[in-house]
């Protein structure tokens, strides 16, 4: 092993030595900080929206557009829209708070009378918890999700006001609306979505029992809200997992010079002349493209911490990650869900760093070995998915319709009958002819 590991030294001085290898790391650190610039605007993007008063000029125009958009068609209910605007337009520092929203949600099925005394009672009544109160009284008992929300509101002394236990509020309160309106179609025999459903609730209420104001779930138990608006640190770091085929890029390159330029440059005879066998030569290379495509995903990683809480802010940086499983919730570590997500990633670049070993190994060219790997990392995915829209099921058996684990362990596969251990039993098999196809073309073939 000793043996082995001087080798390793020796190819990371070799690696490490190269202008090229140097300006890869210094652009995954560009990357990383370029992003988190994006999140940072993106941030302020959300902010300017929801900082936009009801009762701005702009909103009282867009009112007033409504009205005479709503006296031309006459839609069904259009008088009660009118007599809506014209309230949000008068009352309009009132608006600004939680009324225009309940305005926004009174049926347009009411008479025009009861229509304006609901109108009446949210914009003049100064008490919110009389407000509610009245409005629980006058709520049919089939929108249970509605008169949950307005006794939970005034059970736990919280005022409506586009904060971010609304969002959680408004999340149960559409579940149980919902629930008894469910398409008994839409569910798999074991009513796994409407689970999906009941496990997003048990988090939203985990939350407001816990007043855990930042909090990270996975994006496929988001179903009925979207918490885009409250962006965190943790969506910045989750968005950068998608720069990890920028990484694998880099490591094609790497790995695709690896061997051949030992060829090309004629240093392969003085690492032969060395008493090592040559499977020992080949292996110390691979590791090392491996392990340095894993140092720069660690750098990716480390990097985006501090970058993305800079740019918007650290807030979150303590806030857990939570899991739910048949209305159970637990709390996990965010800084491993999200390590999670760019290890599964990194998936592709394991493949595809092997794969430009294996060509750069049996053909010996550098320009050969990158490009083919890098059309493949690019192309390979869509490829898949043209063979999966034709049909074609033998293509389940190709490398690249498997390497999103993600998808397919949600339950998300391109192609029928492909299981997570199917996957990783074909990319296991092609790793292994990789691995075997560069034996081959460095241990026994002459130089």
């Amino acid at each position: 092993m000793a043996k082995f590991f001087r080798l390793v030294h020796n190819e990371y001085i070799k690696t490490f030595k190269k202008l090229s290898t140097r300006i890869m790391f210094v652009l995954v650190v560009l990357a990383a900080v370029g992003l988190s610039g994006i999140a940072a605007l993106t941030k302020t993007e959300y902010e300017r929206w929801d900082s936009m008063p009801y009762g701005s000029p702009e909103g009282e125009d867009s009112y007033r557009a409504e009205i005479d958009w709503e006296e031309n068609t006459k839609t069904p209910g259009w008088e009660n829209r009118v007599k809506m605007y014209e309230y949000l337009i008068e009352y309009g520092e009132n608006a600004e708070d939680f009324r225009a929203d309940m305005a926004y949600e009174l049926p347009d099925s009411l008479g025009t009378d009861e229509y304006e005394e609901y109108l009446d009672l949210i914009f003049k009544e100064k008490d919110w918890k009389n407000i509610l109160g009245t409005m629980l009284e006058k709520t049919d008992d089939s929108q249970k999700g509605t008169k949950w929300e307005y006794q939970y509101r005034i059970d736990n002394d919280i005022c409506p006001g586009n904060t971010w236990k609304d969002e959680l509020i408004s999340t149960v309160a559409d579940i149980r609306n919902s629930e008894d309106l469910f398409d008994e179609n839409l569910f798999d025999e074991n009513g796994g979505d409407r689970q999906a459903a009941k496990n997003e609730e048990a988090i939203a209420l985990y939350r407001l029992e816990n007043d855990l104001e930042y909090a990270n779930v996975d994006s496929a138990e988001l179903s009925f809200t979207d918490e885009s608006g409250n962006f965190t640190m943790w969506q910045a770091m989750i968005t950068a997992a998608n720069l990890v085929p920028l990484v694998g890029l880099l490591i094609i390159v790497i790995a695709g010079n690896s061997v051949a330029s030992e060829f090309s440059q004629g240093t392969i005879k003085f690492l032969l002349i060395n008493p090592v066998k040559r499977w020992k030569i080949l292996m110390s290379k691979y590791f090392t493209v491996l392990s340095v495509g894993y140092i720069m995903l660690a750098i990716l990683y480390v990097v985006m911490i501090p970058a993305s809480g800079i740019a918007v802010g650290f807030d979150a940086f303590s806030a857990p990650f939570l899991s739910c499983t048949n209305g159970v919730v637990t709390e996990g570590s965010s800084f491993l869900w999200v390590a999670k997500a760019y290890l599964l990633n990194s998936i592709s670049i394991v493949i595809m760093a092997t794969l430009a070993f294996a060509v750069s190994s049996l053909l010996r060219s550098s320009a050969f070995s990158i490009g083919i790997s890098v059309f493949f990392m690019l192309a390979g995915t869509g490829i898949a998915e043209l063979l999966a829209n034709l049909k074609m099921d033998w293509a389940r058996y190709l490398v690249f319709s498997n390497m999103n684990l993600t998808s397919i362990a949600e339950g998300n596969p391109m192609f029928a009958h492909q299981t997570l251990g199917f996957a990783i039993g074909v990319i296991i098999a092609h790793m292994a002819v990789f691995i075997l196809t560069a034996w081959d073309g460095f241990v026994r073939r002459e130089v």
